[in-house]
């Protein structure tokens, strides 16, 4: 049993990507090492843990068998991480490092397949966070309140009553 996490372009796997340009950008992040001819480990003993599955698969996340061929494109990075390592607490510290470097260097996302929303995205988050819906409209009304006080000092100093 592990904890899954999984990068692709959307929920449909539609894009593709050459495995071994992915390969060489996975192997060079820190505390990689190789897992057999498809995969890697983030092996940091005995504190973190974590499989990197390069794979092809369909719509339904049925992986697609290529007859033991060397794969030279994937529509989909599995992440898994045995529960004996996975602590939620540190998810954010231990592992979301590694797995959104992934998905920003192949411009996908990052979907939580435990979380209450396994569709939507958790990187990038494409929602914006409380914070942004009270400080945008902070801002725009204090710039706003500045440009209404600019212009009615520069109003009165050009006014021909002085």
């Amino acid at each position: 049993m592990s904890y899954d996490l999984t990068i692709k372009s959307d929920p449909g796997h539609s894009q593709r990507t050459s495995s071994s340009n992915l390969e060489v950008f996975i192997a060079a992040l820190p505390q990689i090492r190789r897992n057999g001819t498809r995969g890697f480990l983030l092996d940091e003993h005995p504190r973190r843990w974590m499989e990197i599955d390069l794979e092809m698969v369909d719509a339904a996340r049925n992986s697609i068998d290529d007859q033991g061929k060397l794969r030279t494109q994937i529509n989909c990075v599995q992440l898994h991480i045995p529960y004996a390592f996975f602590d939620p607490n540190t998810l954010e510290i231990d592992y979301l490092p590694t797995a959104t470097a992934i998905a920003k260097h192949l411009g996908w996302k990052l979907y939580d397949l435990q979380g209450n929303r396994p569709d939507e995205p958790i990187y990038p988050n494409e929602k914006p966070t409380w914070w942004l819906k009270v400080l945008v409209p902070l801002v725009a009304v204090f710039v706003l309140a500045r440009i209404i006080m600019w212009l009615a000092r520069s109003h009165r100093e050009k006014s021909p009553d002085r």
